[in-house]
């Protein structure tokens, strides 16, 4: 599986699994940023990998700037989606020595490669699914038994799908993504 930026070019900095192992056995280990929620994160995720959710991207681009010029950085999501907007954002603030992990942590799992296992929860796609599904039902239950202008509910929802379908981002996966259970939790220290 290649991954592709939005305007469907390929990367060039896509790094195979392969790839990644191999390098990590010759000593230019990269940098494994994994973009997903801290949830997606403990539930599963490659060792040594580090969780920068992309809405946090933002704070660490000093941090990255500067690793990025000692060991290159491979990004990791899901399903890539994530992955290439924070491929996106990073290369366009200067950071050149990043890559994306070809087929994401589904396809490093699949392949029966080394990982942290933890408690499984909803992922942010999950949790969009629900709300959504739970929004339709809603809408359409008050739309046919209080006042038929909740069918609006329902309707709203779909153009949403169809809008994060066209544009390949979803408004409510980003609000879901500013909660604080799916952001990085402040250390103890600050």
């Amino acid at each position: 599986m290649n991954a592709t930026l939005v305007d469907q070019q390929p990367l060039a900095q896509s790094m195979t699994q392969h790839a990644l192992s191999a390098s990590s056995s010759t000593g230019t280990t990269p940098v494994l940023i994994d973009v997903r929620t801290p949830k997606e994160f403990a539930e599963v995720h490659i060792p040594e990998a580090r969780n920068i959710p992309l809405a946090d991207l933002h704070q660490f681009l000093k941090e990255l700037k500067g690793l990025s010029q000692e060991r290159p950085i491979t990004l990791i999501c899901r399903t890539q989606n994530r992955v290439k907007i924070a491929y996106e954002y990073l290369t366009n603030n200067g950071i050149g020595n990043c890559g994306i992990l070809e087929g994401g942590i589904t396809g490093w799992v699949n392949s029966g490669k080394p990982v942290i296992r933890g408690r499984k929860g909803i992922s942010l796609e999950g949790q969009v699914r629900a709300i959504a599904g739970s929004l339709v039902v809603l809408g359409v239950g008050f739309g046919i038994g209080v006042n038929v202008w909740f069918l609006l509910i329902p309707v709203l929802v779909g153009v949403g799908f169809i809008h994060a379908g066209f544009t390949d981002s979803c408004l409510m996966g980003m609000l879901l993504s500013k909660l604080p259970m799916n952001r990085i939790p402040p250390s103890p220290d600050s």
